[in-house]
């Protein structure tokens, strides 16, 4: 997992926001596709489409793409099907969402760092779901505010990371509309 393309990642879906873009695109990486999916399920984002280095036609931007979905895997174009000659040319294309000519998706940034990853347990990530400053991370206290973590059962929202009990990497911190 790389902090530094996520955090290139992060910053560009800041600006593309705030340049009032409608569709952006972003490399390609697991991690990247897990954490687009996220901010889709969380409202940030209006569409996450796999493509090429072209943008994918408008009819393809699907509002909810899982990798799980069987018409996901199904797509008889060929820009879908992954080879050792086009790997390195997938992009991520994302829709982005505006309310009232102001974007969703606000400020991005990443709470850990290339040289100071964040970890922490069940306690200090409750905290942070109520509100409360652990460590050096500030709580939520925003109304449209997120935060995600990388854990052991993958990528998850804060308060899913409290329903479950579950620590992990603080990744990075959403404040929306």
């Amino acid at each position: 997992m790389s902090l530094v393309n996520l955090a290139h990642c992060c910053s560009h879906l800041q600006n593309a926001s705030m340049a009032r873009l409608g569709l952006t695109s972003i490399p390609s990486t697991n991690l990247h596709h897990t954490l687009m999916l996220q901010l889709q399920r969380s409202g940030y984002v209006s569409s996450v489409t796999v493509g090429g280095p072209t943008p994918p036609p408008p009819s393809s931007l699907n509002p909810i793409l899982d990798p799980a979905d069987p018409e996901y895997q199904s797509d008889s174009n060929n820009e879908s099907i992954i080879t050792q000659a086009n790997i390195s040319s997938r992009r991520l294309w994302v829709g982005l969402k505006y309310w009232n000519n102001e974007p969703v998706l606000q400020k991005i940034g990443l709470v850990s760092k290339p040289t100071r990853r964040v970890w922490m347990g069940f306690r200090e990530i409750e905290a942070l779901a109520r509100g409360d400053t652990s460590g050096y991370v500030k709580g939520l206290r925003g109304v449209g505010e997120s935060m995600y973590v990388t854990t052991d059962r993958g990528l998850l929202e804060v308060r899913d990371c409290v329903e479950k009990r579950t620590g992990g990497m603080i990744l990075c911190r959403v404040n929306g509309v």
